[in-house]
């Protein structure tokens, strides 16, 4: 037999291996973020550019139009839609900034669309929206040939971005990055927050009526002016088109007119509830619904906004309820502060110039609107959402119990002491005075035996006194007690032949008609 060979220990081989560097990964969905930001900025843009240009096509051979062409229609609607994001237009020495709210409405709803179609549920893939968003306004801007504000214009764009993704990624229930994880918002504050926005929705529904019911009130004089400019259809397609995308800002106009301060349409003129002073305005249709001098006041609609707060405090109270009065508070203040905020920005984005000279201030004073607004609203909230709340109740029982317990003491110790009879005053229960004219001393408790003939053999044993019976409440700290009193055995006139028993005093036999002992 041959030997098998054996082979001995080797040792282990080692293999090194480098490490790498970690890869930079996009998030899940990036793509479908960026396409529904571009997606969005590129029909807000058509929606805006496309009627221009179509404009320009009808009117084509008109001789006013001169050498203009359809490049130079699309760079105006380009400007328009820039001025609907917070930029501005600058032509003929006159500087145009009051935004069209209605563009910008039109791209934050594209956004929130475009955002939930592509079905984001992460925060990674929802900030590549406004990336695309703003990328593409950069590109869209060149085409602008109406020189403005363009960075302005950007800024506005990126809000407006970030407020479409952050509404479509809340309702696709979205979860919060993990930074923000690690802050735990109070309750009032959410609370608060949620409350906060049905006010605001409140106020500019309430809002859109009062503008509404302005418009009604002064379509004749809307008419005239719009009559005025004798224009074809396409003119007056045009005229209404215009003055569309601003009746989102005639509505924030109406929401300072409710507030209180109301708004100014050129310097010097002041359009609100209680006061109303005019100026020579340009022919613009739209402004045929404001006020005119001669309206009557009305003070109380300054108490809309109060009551849209009691009316979300109650809300608060019933479907956000917080076991403090603190925390209920809190609530209602944020309520108040957001709404505030709210009306901050959309006053200043609804406000700007629309000419030169005093046309260039147009639009409500931002920072009046929101302090009065916090205050009226805040003041209703406050009302809203401690009046019913439990605390509060609780706390009301024990003052009116207090208060009722403070009245009794004092009504109790302003009253007489019982002292007894007056002298020379009749009462009920005076004690006759004895044989010998002195007052008689306090009842004693005593037994004999029951009254025989006066042959009996002997008393009866004496029997041990009862014992006294509840004579009622105790008497009061400081006060005599009271005790019925009886005239006592003995109190007749001894000298005198016994006698009917006087007013109050014993009727039955006297001390000195019972048997002795020693008679037995």
């Amino acid at each position: 037999m041959g030997v098998m060979p054996t082979t001995g220990p080797t040792a282990p081989h080692v293999i090194d291996v480098r490490p790498t560097s970690p890869r930079l990964s996009m998030p899940a969905g990036w793509l479908r973020g960026l396409v529904a930001g571009v997606e969005a900025a590129m029909i807000s843009w058509l929606t805006v550019v496309v009627p221009a240009v179509a404009t320009y096509v009808a009117t084509a051979a008109a001789p006013a139009l001169g050498e203009a062409s359809w490049q130079a229609a699309a760079g105006l609607g380009t400007s328009v839609w820039l001025l609907g994001h917070g930029g501005s237009m600058r032509a003929a020495g006159a500087t145009v900034s009051l935004v069209p709210l209605g563009i910008t409405l039109l791209s934050l709803a594209l956004v929130y669309g475009a955002a939930r179609r592509m079905r984001l549920t992460t925060v990674g893939a929802g900030a590549f929206v406004p990336a695309g968003f703003t990328l593409t306004t950069l590109v869209l801007s060149a085409f602008a040939t109406v020189p403005g504000a363009r960075l302005a214009a950007l800024a506005g764009v990126v809000l407006v971005a970030v407020g479409g993704t952050a509404l479509a990624l809340w309702r696709a229930g979205a979860a919060a990055p993990e930074a923000l994880n690690r802050w735990r918002v109070p309750s009032p504050v959410t609370a608060g927050l949620a409350g906060g926005g049905w006010a605001l929705a409140g106020l500019l529904a309430l809002a859109t009526a009062a503008a509404v019911a302005a418009a009604v009130a002064g379509w004749d004089r809307v008419l005239l002016v719009q009559g005025s400019f004798a224009p074809d259809v396409v003119s007056a397609v045009v005229m209404s088109l215009a003055q569309l995308i601003y009746v989102p800002t005639a509505v924030v106009w109406a929401l300072a007119w409710l507030a209180g301060p109301g708004f100014a349409v050129g310097q010097g003129t002041v359009f609100s509830a209680t006061e109303v002073t005019a100026a020579p305005l340009p022919a613009v249709p739209l402004l045929g619904a404001l006020p005119s001098p001669g309206t009557p006041a009305l003070p109380w609609v300054v108490l809309v906004p109060g009551l849209v707060g009691v009316v979300v405090g109650v809300w608060l109270h019933r479907r956000r309820p917080q076991e403090s009065l603190a925390g209920a508070a809190g609530a209602a203040l944020t309520t108040a502060a957001a709404v505030a905020l709210a009306a901050l920005v959309l006053a200043a984005a609804a406000s700007g110039g629309i000419g030169p000279g005093r046309m260039a201030e147009v639009g409500p004073a931002p920072a009046p609107v929101a302090g009065l607004l916090l205050v009226e609203v805040g003041a209703g909230a406050l009302l809203g959402v401690l009046v019913p709340h439990p605390r509060t109740r609780e706390g009301l029982r024990a003052a009116v119990g207090r208060v009722r317990a403070d009245r009794e003491r004092t009504t109790t110790g302003d009253a007489p002491a019982a002292t007894g009879p007056v002298p020379g005053e009749p009462t009920g229960t005076a004690t006759p005075p004895t044989a010998h004219g002195s007052a008689a001393k306090p009842p004693v408790n005593r037994s004999a035996a029951t009254p025989g003939t006066a042959h009996a053999s002997a008393a009866t044993p004496a029997a041990a006194p009862e014992p006294a019976e509840d004579a009622g409440p105790s008497p009061e700290p400081g006060r005599r007690p009271w005790a019925p009193r009886f005239p006592r055995l003995g109190e007749h006139d001894t000298d005198g032949p016994p006698s009917g028993p006087a007013s109050g005093a014993w009727g039955g036999p006297r001390l000195s008609d019972w048997p002795r002992p020693q008679d037995a």
